[in-house]
C-alpha cells in the first residue's frame, strides 16, 4: 500500500508540473511588433547621400519606384543607403549600428523591413551590410544574405579600384537586391525564433498562428521546450528517490518473538521498575537573520540600437 501511495504522489506531481508549465508557456509579455501598412510606402526607397544620381534624377526616380513596388509586394519597408565619403573611416561595427539606427529612424522600431547599406564611401575594404528588422530577421538568414552578396558583387565596383562608380551598375545591384528580397520571402519563417540581445535590450521575434510577435519574454516553443526538460529532470529525480527509498527501507510484517525462545525459558520471577532519573537540555535557536544582499552588473559587447535587428555584412 505504501508503494502504491508513493508512486501515486510522484505521478500527481508530474501531472501538476506539466499543466502549470503548459499554462506558463502560453503566457507572453506585450507584443511590440508594428504591422506593415499598405497605405504608405513613400518612406521606402533610396537615400543617395553620395550624390551618385545627381546628374540623372530620372534614373533615381525609376529606382525608387522599383524599391517601393518591392516593399508593397513583400509587405515590408525597404531602404537602400548610398553613403558619402564621410563614412570612409567608419569601422564595420559602427556601420552595423548606423544601419540599424537609420532604419529605426526612417520606419520606427519593431517594424518589418530591411536596409541595404551599399558601401561606396571609399572605405577599404568596402563593407556592405544588410540590416533586418522584425519579421525579416526570420526570413533573411546568414546563408540567404551570403547568396545575395555573392550574386550582387558583379555589379558593384571593387573598393580597391580607382575607376569611377557607374550609376547604371549600382542601379542593377539595387534591382537585383529587390528581386532577391521577393524570391526569398516566404510565409513560413526559416527560423522558429530570433533572439536579439544588445547592451540595453533583449527581444525575441517569432511567428505564432501566422502573427508576428516581438516580446521581452521567451517564445512559447522555446519556453515549453525548457520546461519539459525541467519536468523530465524533476520526474526522474522523484522516481530515483522513490526507488532508492524502496530499496533501503523494506517494511516487513511483525515477527512473533516466541520463535526465538524455547518454551518454558522466558518466565520471570522478579519485576522491578527502576528509574535512572531524567535530564532535559534546552538550546536557544537564534532567529536573527544574517548576511547581506549583493548584486552585480554584467555588461555585454556591441553597440546600442533599438527595435529587433539581425543582419550580415560583406567585404568587397
Amino acid at each position: 500500500m505504501k508503494k502504491i501511495s508513493s508512486l501515486f504522489i510522484v505521478l500527481v506531481f508530474a501531472a501538476f508540473l506539466a499543466v502549470t508549465n503548459l499554462i506558463a508557456a502560453n503566457i507572453t509579455s506585450e507584443n511590440q511588433h508594428v504591422e506593415f501598412s499598405d497605405d504608405d510606402v513613400s518612406k521606402s526607397g533610396i537615400i543617395d547621400e553620395h550624390g551618385l544620381y545627381n546628374s540623372d534624377p530620372s534614373l533615381l526616380s525609376d529606382l525608387n519606384e522599383t524599391v517601393r513596388d518591392c516593399a508593397r509586394q513583400n509587405r515590408m519597408n525597404i531602404l537602400i543607403y548610398l553613403p558619402d565619403e564621410t563614412k570612409r573611416y567608419h569601422s564595420d561595427s559602427s556601420i552595423e549600428d548606423f544601419a540599424a539606427s537609420t532604419y529605426d529612424t526612417a520606419f520606427g522600431e519593431y517594424t518589418d523591413g530591411v536596409l541595404y547599406y551599399i558601401d561606396i564611401s571609399g572605405k577599404r575594404p568596402a563593407y556592405d551590410y544588410i540590416s533586418n528588422s522584425g519579421k525579416a530577421c526570420l526570413l533573411y538568414t546568414e546563408p540567404i544574405l551570403e547568396t545575395i552578396y555573392s550574386s550582387i558583387d558583379q555589379y558593384l565596383p571593387s573598393s580597391y579600384s580607382s575607376d569611377p562608380i557607374d550609376p547604371q551598375k549600382v542601379g542593377k545591384a539595387i534591382k537585383s537586391f529587390c528581386k532577391f528580397i521577393t524570391d526569398f520571402n516566404s510565409d513560413k519563417p526559416r527560423l522558429s525564433y530570433y533572439d536579439d540581445r544588445d547592451y540595453y535590450n533583449h527581444d525575441y521575434t517569432y511567428i505564432k498562428n501566422g502573427k508576428t510577435f516581438i516580446t521581452k519574454s521567451i517564445p512559447p516553443a522555446k519556453k515549453l521546450h525548457r520546461l519539459l526538460i525541467a519536468d523530465l529532470v524533476g520526474v526522474l529525480t522523484a522516481l530515483i528517490v522513490f526507488l532508492v527509498t524502496k530499496r533501503n527501507y523494506k517494511f516487513k510484517h511483525k515477527t512473533n518473538p516466541r520463535i526465538y525462545l524455547a518454551s518454558g525459558m522466558s518466565g520471570l520471577s522478579v519485576k522491578n521498575d527502576i528509574f535512572q532519573g531524567t535530564h532535559t537540555t534546552k538550546t536557544r535557536i537564534d532567529s536573527g537573520g544574517g548576511g547581506s544582499r549583493g548584486g552585480g552588473f554584467h555588461g555585454g559587447g556591441g553597440g546600442y540600437h533599438g527595435g529587433s535587428h539581425s543582419g550580415g555584412g560583406h567585404h568587397r
